[in-house]
């Protein structure tokens, strides 16, 4: 078998949908519609330090992205929060590239992706932005690997996946990129690929015991963590332990849901947002898994449901920009969410 990689990918397909509470969810809390404008105040108890009893945090409202987007692929450089691809006025495949500056609060744009592309994998590593795969004009996925530098504003082309692949994890661990699971030629892989800037070359790593897409993913202490996905909304947790190449199983997610972000906040895996393309619904619910004590706990819920989504952390604050507030592709968000 093969490999994997990203960093909080998220991303919907569905028939259209409505905004609402999953039959599964143990609280009645209804999702809510969130302007631009307004500034949430939803806090409640948020763990900050592995093994110890949570803090408070609460969400709050950014300035509003340039442009509504969804499925798109996000991660932090620097300082800066990058956003990438995605669909945008209801079209899939985009070459978006849109930065926030964390230390101003403002967008700017940068060089668009060389190919128009959504559900990208995107990560930081040495410098360096990275896009991995994801749909774009060929259908089953692309290999193409991009790289970014910022002071030249220019992507490169690097060596390609092994084959295909879209809406899989990628995440960044030792130096190294991982790319995990995904949809190839439309089938759900396990595959895990691991690619080394140094050598500039891919070789394959143990993969999942359960193949998924659309899943959350993120490295907390040393472990890659993955959550949820298609096909079936799954709850299973795995962690990878990278001197063993091996993969555990762990708690299941509290409920099972798509088109997830994925973060490691506060030295816990977090699980944000989501879709139920069975129950037409977006969800609101974020859950926080602690590797010290093998629990989930739960943390203030988005101010609304939100799915095809992406995650990145600058500081202690998380940035969850964009997305779809309702399940598909149809329609996207230009809302920022800042959880700190």
């Amino acid at each position: 078998m093969r490999r994997l990689a990203v960093l909080l990918l998220a991303a919907a397909c569905s028939s259209s949908s409505t905004t609402g509470v999953h039959p599964g969810r143990t609280d009645s809390s209804p999702a809510v519609t969130l302007s631009p404008a307004s500034r949430p105040t939803t806090s409640t108890s948020a763990p900050l330090t592995p093994g110890a009893p949570p803090t408070r945090v609460r969400w709050s409202a950014g300035q509003p992205l340039p442009r509504a987007v969804s499925e798109v692929g996000v991660a932090a450089l620097g300082t800066d929060v990058h956003v990438l691809g995605g669909y945008v006025d209801g079209h899939p495949h985009s070459t978006t590239h849109l930065v926030l500056d964390t230390t101003t609060g403002r967008w700017h744009t940068a060089a668009p992706l060389p190919q128009a592309l959504d559900h990208v994998g995107v990560v930081a590593l040495s410098g360096r932005l990275w896009a991995i795969g994801g749909y774009g004009a060929s259908p089953g996925g692309s290999s193409r690997v991009y790289s970014w530098d910022e002071a030249s504003d220019h992507w490169t082309d690097e060596a390609p996946l092994p084959d295909r692949r879209a809406a899989g994890v990628a995440v960044v661990l030792d130096g190294k990129i991982h790319y995990v699971g995904g949809k190839s030629g439309g089938v759900d892989v396990a595959e895990h690929d691991v690619y080394d800037p140094a050598t500039k070359t891919w070789v394959t790593a143990a993969p999942m015991p359960t193949a998924r897409d659309h899943a959350a993913g993120a490295v907390v202490d040393g472990q890659i963590y993955i959550a949820a996905g298609r096909p079936h909304d799954l709850t299973s947790l795995l962690s990878y332990d990278p001197v063993a190449d091996r993969w555990a199983t762990l708690p299941p997610l509290p409920l099972g849901r798509s088109a997830v972000a994925g973060a490691s906040f506060g030295h816990r895996f977090v699980v944000l947002g989501g879709e139920h393309p069975a129950e037409q619904s977006v969800d609101t619910e974020v859950d926080a898994y602690d590797p010290v004590s093998h629990r989930w706990s739960r943390l203030p819920d988005l101010p609304a449901g939100r799915q095809g989504i992406g995650a990145a952390v600058v500081g202690d604050t998380l940035y969850l920009p964009g997305g779809g507030p309702t399940g598909g592709g149809s329609r996207q968000s230009d809302t920022l969410l800042l959880l700190s």
